[in-house]
């Protein structure tokens, strides 16, 4: 079974080869769906590595030296992807060093040459800035069930700025990896919770804490092997997600199609262009 991950990740390199960065994520998707479906959610990982791989590459495309460094580095880290499934090292750890090696390889390419040139590796603030996201998730859970809130996305952002520009513990990027996953989990999440009844509601929310518990516990002092514990984790989510996209497809067109009310503030902003469209017409006409 293990012959359809091994052709998904065969198709990433050929993808990359040619430049087509959307393809890598695409398969990053299907390696999610057939791990799922194998019931080898401990490969659902390699999926998002790949989706990993696709944004980085699409970030460095103003440059071409840091496209073609890029590329070196995600060849490099996909080639070795698929040597650990063809020698059957399908181990949390392995697949996780594979990932931080690929990673510092890339993450000085993710910023500007001037941000390179002034910023230098502070490990010890990225690991504050973790705990102190990690700390700020678990105090706002209740916030993750109301419409329109940006909680998850504002970790993400963060913890790839930091991540980027000051570099990374092994725990940070696994940490930031995870969000990457709950995200996509939750994109889909909060569009099932919202339509549901009292009861539904009360159901989902206890699913939610319960995930934003196994997430917190995996970097408390009582995690014993937080590298498998971390691939188990994303094998729960990275199931639900899919799972998710065959029930309502693309999240995108779901959100068009539910009518996700604007922010009074984006109302506003929205209302004044309209306004000034408007007089820079009639004023147009009047000049005529």
């Amino acid at each position: 079974m293990k012959e359809i991950i091994k052709q998904n990740i065969k198709v990433a390199i050929e993808a990359l080869e040619r430049n087509n960065f959307d393809l890598i994520n695409i398969i990053g998707n299907r390696i999610a769906t057939d791990a799922m479906i194998m019931d080898m959610n401990n490969l659902i990982i390699i999926g998002f590595f790949l989706k990993e791989v696709s944004v980085d590459l699409k970030r460095a495309e103003h440059s071409d030296k840091n496209l073609m460094r890029c590329k070196d580095a995600g060849r490099k880290f996909i080639g070795r992807l698929l040597s650990l499934i063809e020698d059957n090292k399908v181990k949390g750890r392995e697949f996780w060093e594979a990932y931080f090696d690929y990673k510092k390889e890339v993450r000085r390419y993710m910023i500007s040459d001037v941000e390179a040139s002034i910023y230098k590796e502070n490990q010890d603030f990225t690991r504050k800035a973790r705990e102190v996201l990690l700390e700020h998730l678990s105090e706002n859970v209740d916030l993750l069930t109301q419409r329109n809130n940006k909680l998850t996305e504002g970790i993400v952002s963060e913890m790839t700025r930091v991540i980027n520009t000051y570099g990374f513990n092994p725990e940070d990027l696994i940490f930031y990896l995870l969000m990457r996953v709950f995200d996509s989990y939750y994109n889909y999440f909060i569009y099932d919770y919202l339509w549901r009844d009292a009861r539904g509601k009360e159901e989902k929310r206890s699913e939610l804490r319960s995930h934003i518990d196994n997430i917190c516990r995996l970097f408390s002092a009582e995690c014993i092997d937080i590298y498998e514990e971390s691939v188990k984790i994303i094998g729960k989510l990275g199931e639900k997600w899919r799972k998710y996209f065959i029930n309502f497809g693309e999240i995108k067109a779901l959100m068009y199609e539910k009518g996700i009310e604007l922010p009074p503030e984006a109302k506003r902003k929205i209302e004044e262009v309209i306004i000034k469209g408007l007089e820079r017409e009639i004023k147009g006409e009047k000049e005529r």
